[in-house]
């Protein structure tokens, strides 16, 4: 790897609350993201960036979903499907919320409430104001989890 990690979350949080210290992202200014880097000297712009490359796993699972529709629930893969659209609503600078996880899953919400306090539980997704409820919290990545997604799709 030759750019350092972009650990931040957007500088317009949703919340007056503060992000959680321990296991989220920290902050650094808005507006820098994957497309920055192609712009720095010794990167190849036509090498595509992981946001690209997390934009066309979506979109090869999206295909396959409809492609497969009938049988649709035996490629399901709730918690990478949230993972990878957790990445790139990050890269695009918007948290999600569970609507947004829903909307773009297709799960019902019971489903997605399940996944997310199983990834909450293991470390890889951060939601917050602690204060709101679970429907109105923002859903972002933790480190450790941007960390592993920016090394997978920087080796794929």
């Amino acid at each position: 790897m030759s750019d350092p990690l972009r650990l931040r979350y957007p500088a317009q949080h949703p919340s007056p609350d503060p992000v959680p210290t321990e296991g989220a992202p920290a902050p650094i200014p808005s507006g820098t993201s994957t497309r920055a880097a192609s712009t720095m000297p010794g990167v190849d712009p036509s090498t595509p960036t992981e946001l690209d490359r997390a934009r066309a796993l979506m979109h090869q699972q999206q295909a396959r979903s409809a492609a497969f529709a009938p049988v649709r629930a035996l490629f399901h893969d709730p918690a990478w499907d949230i993972l990878l659209g957790l990445f790139i609503a990050y890269e695009e600078g918007k948290p999600l919320t569970i609507d947004t996880v829903r909307a773009t899953t297709g799960l019902s919400e019971v489903a997605v409430r399940r996944w997310l306090l199983t990834l909450e539980h293991r470390g890889l997704i951060t939601c917050w104001p602690q204060t709101a409820t679970l429907s109105e919290r923002s859903l972002g990545l933790t480190n450790d989890a941007l960390t592993r997604m920016l090394q997978f799709l920087q080796k794929i």
